[in-house]
């Protein structure tokens, strides 16, 4: 069953059959670069130089060629996670410094072993960065994941370029209309205020001419305090303190409260399931545990406002880093939509029983994934 109902201009891009989400974004944009007339705007954290890296990578150099203009903010940032998981590959395989190259080799010690061997090199990807169509912009503590195709289509959440997203549980939204991408402009430029009166809207952690204006946190902080009767999270990564300590206030209060993790997250795990089992002790929630990797972003207050997008509920989404989410609410077929994915994952997860399933963590990795949050 598709689920890429429309209403207001934003759709769920997800499938039923395996509810992941990667398959169907992937697709979409790969049809709405070929479709693309004048302009792409690519702003993404990871983009391996793996098979979907490459294949996306060669729709944009064709792009190019035919005369569409292609800018990409590429996380410097993230050549970290590039460079010390899977392939080991960027795409765009620019030089670091031998105390980057350093820092790396020891933050992957707090990392699971993922390396796969292939055969893919880099040359696909100066191309892209040397046509004379294509701009490249070099930025750094920033998360956010979208595209915008000829400034009338944007497609964002919380998906990277990269193979293993078909093997994740995630989200992605497909936005169109004109005036919803002039709002996203206006709003990612900061000249105009979060509207919480609209259906759908934009809400960013920014850094504009060094001025810092973090309000994914604010604005999680409020929507959790409102929440009444239910509050579903699905999170890739937690631990910042502010955002326990709300979610244990809602569990007290009377707020039925569900989530869902990964039962091994790609990285993080072991301060993952330290902060879990401190909100646990303090509040009766229901948890569940996914054998898939949960790298969605996303919370659903009382079943008609949904959060989601790149911010994770982690120290380094909440004080440290660039994000975007999306605000939608007043929106039934598209709650709905999320909803349906929501309770097949739920259903394919396994609840936990007893804090004892949640006490399994290396205590000193934990304490070093927090420290390396923090000093980010």
């Amino acid at each position: 069953m598709d689920l890429s109902t429309e209403t207001a201009g934003i759709r769920l891009l997800s499938d039923l059959n395996n509810s992941d989400g990667a398959a169907m974004t992937f697709d979409r944009v790969i049809q709405l670069i070929q479709n693309a007339a004048e302009s792409i705007v690519i702003h993404m954290f990871v983009w391996r130089n793996d098979e979907i890296g490459n294949q996306i990578g060669r729709e944009i150099l064709a792009a190019a060629d035919r005369g569409v203009t292609i800018h990409i903010k590429k996380d410097v940032g993230a050549f970290m996670y590039e460079r010390i998981e899977m392939n080991r590959k960027s795409f765009f395989n620019v030089t670091i410094s031998p105390v980057k190259r350093l820092i790396y080799k020891i933050n992957a010690l707090t990392f699971p072993d993922t390396y796969v061997k292939d055969d893919y090199d880099d040359s696909l990807g100066r191309q892209v960065m040397a046509h004379q169509n294509v701009t490249m912009e070099w930025v750094n503590h920033t998360h956010s994941k979208y595209y915008i195709f000829d400034r009338q289509i944007m497609v964002t959440g919380s998906i990277n370029i990269e193979d293993r997203h078909r093997g994740y549980r995630d989200y992605m939204v497909e936005i169109s209309g004109e005036e919803l991408i002039e709002r996203f402009q206006l709003r990612n430029r900061d000249a105009a205020a979060f509207d919480d009166t609209r259906s759908l809207d934009f809400v960013f952690n920014n850094v504009i001419d060094g001025r810092k204006s973090f309000e994914i946190k604010p604005a999680m902080l409020e929507l959790i305090a409102a929440a009444r009767r239910s509050l579903y999270i699905e999170m890739a990564y937690i631990g910042d303190p502010d955002i326990s300590r709300e979610i244990i206030e809602a569990a007290k209060r009377g707020v039925e409260v569900t989530t869902l993790f990964s039962r091994a997250a790609n990285i993080g795990n072991d301060i993952n399931y330290r902060s879990l089992l401190r909100i646990c002790r303090q509040a009766e929630i229901a948890v569940f545990l996914s054998e898939k990797m949960i790298h969605s972003k996303l919370m659903l207050i009382d079943d008609d406002t949904v959060i989601l997008g790149s911010a994770n509920t982690s120290i380094f989404s909440m004080q440290k880093a660039v994000e975007m989410d999306v605000v939608v609410k007043d929106n039934p077929q598209f709650i709905d939509s999320i909803k349906q994915t929501i309770d097949l994952r739920v259903s394919q997860g396994s609840k936990v029983q007893s804090l004892k399933e949640l006490g399994n963590y290396n205590k000193l990795v934990a304490s070093l994934q927090q420290l390396h949050q923090l000093l980010h």
